[in-house]
């Protein structure tokens, strides 16, 4: 039995993270690189690629002077030999059903296998991103939009899978009080620096108006409307149930769709292979979007 804290134990653990970096059928570094990788001797690197290959979770084919190809890997079995026994995610607060659903449809999903699914809930998908890059989490919830910003912005993140249209928000549309003229000149608008979405949909929006953008969080952009301290915001159609006979709502136009914002992406860090394979093999997006429904329409309690 592998005792994961002794010399061997933890260069079998590295070197089964490195090998999930690696595509099936392609050459793997070879033993000194490995060594150098795991920060091992070359005898522990070769012990531990006999206890990976004996235990059934990879197989390799030598092909002499042309190095060793990976055949097979079983992302599970190398989860035990790491000691992995839970995937933690992070995921927007579940203040709308569709939230509710997707929290569903991810813990019904993780802990219907051998591994515990814990999620944890955090308002704006900056701190969801910076809890995951400092390990707190194995993977986190965002938008497509956002994950698309912040990979733009050099952030080392990896998709999962994305989860479809509407499966993170129905569509965002602009709040304004009723009697809003219409006039953008000097319009006060709400912004989440915080909110990727909210951000950058506000940004897109307001491009070439003379608008005065006011910082805030996103919770409070109705509070401030009734109070006059704002003008306007961008705001999620499925907290529609908070606005009053006060508050208007206006499309964004056709020149805002299809921007990702509806999308509910999976995602990890761009060094963690191992928990993307192991999500992958996990979240079938067809089951995930029927649970989601069946929370959605009330036929199914929410759980998470």
């Amino acid at each position: 039995m592998l005792t994961l804290y002794n010399k061997t134990g933890i260069t079998t653990q590295k070197l089964a993270r490195v090998l999930c970096a690696v595509q099936l059928g392609n050459k793997i570094p070879t033993v000194s690189q490995l060594s150098e990788m795991c920060s091992s001797s070359r005898g522990n690197v070769q012990k531990a690629l006999s206890i990976l290959k004996d235990s059934g979770a990879i197989s390799l084919e030598a092909h002499g002077k042309y190095g060793t190809n990976l055949i097979s890997v079983n992302y599970r079995e190398l989860a035990r030999i790491c000691g992995i026994k839970q995937l933690l995610g992070m995921m927007p607060l579940p203040y709308t059903k569709r939230y509710e659903g997707l929290a569903t449809s991810l813990y019904t999903l993780i802990n219907g296998t051998e591994f515990k699914g814990f999620i944890s809930f955090s308002r704006g998908s900056e701190s969801r991103v910076n809890s995951m890059m400092s390990g707190y989490c194995n993977y986190c919830v965002m938008s497509r939009m956002a994950f698309n910003d912040y990979v733009e912005m050099g952030i080392p993140l990896a998709k999962v899978i994305d989860c479809g249209a509407e499966t993170y928000v129905g569509k965002h549309v602009l709040i304004t009080r009723n009697d809003w003229t219409k006039n953008w000149d000097g319009m006060r608008v709400g912004v989440d620096e915080s909110s990727a979405d909210q951000r950058n949909l506000t940004m897109a929006y307001f491009k070439g108006v003379d608008a005065e953008l006011v910082p805030l969080q996103y919770t409070q952009i109705i509070g401030m409307l009734r109070n006059n301290e704002i003008d306007a915001g961008i705001w999620n159609v499925d907290d529609l149930d908070t606005v009053t006979d006060h508050l208007a709502t206006h499309d964004l136009g056709p020149a805002m769709e299809h921007l990702g914002d509806t999308n509910a992406v999976i995602a990890v860090k761009a060094d963690d292979a191992l928990s993307a394979h192991l999500l992958q093999g996990i979240l079938d997006v067809n089951v995930l979007r029927d649970i989601q429904q069946e929370v959605m329409t009330g036929r199914m309690m929410a759980r998470y």
